[in-house]
């Protein structure tokens, strides 16, 4: 028996799929997971239902291992140039 402590889904309205194939997530998941305006995420189609995801970076693992790298290279500038 699990006597940790449970977070249960609440129970939201439909979202409606604007015609610019936009959704709203609603605030109170947004908080809840901690993300913010700004935040990467990855979606992806898993078995039938959309699952979105914490964006996590291959270079986030490496950044700081090479010294000078972060300084000569604008990490965040290269990633939109790969868009």
């Amino acid at each position: 028996m699990d006597h940790g402590k449970r977070t249960r889904a609440r129970r939201t309205r439909p979202a409606r799929i604007s015609s610019k194939n936009q959704v709203t997530l609603p605030a109170a998941v947004l908080r809840t997971l901690g993300l913010h305006p700004g935040d990467l995420v990855d979606i992806a189609e898993e078995g039938g239902q959309i699952v979105i995801r914490r964006h996590h970076s291959r270079l986030d693992g490496v950044i700081g291992l090479i010294p000078g790298f972060t300084e000569a290279v604008d990490v965040e500038a290269s990633r939109e140039s790969w868009r």
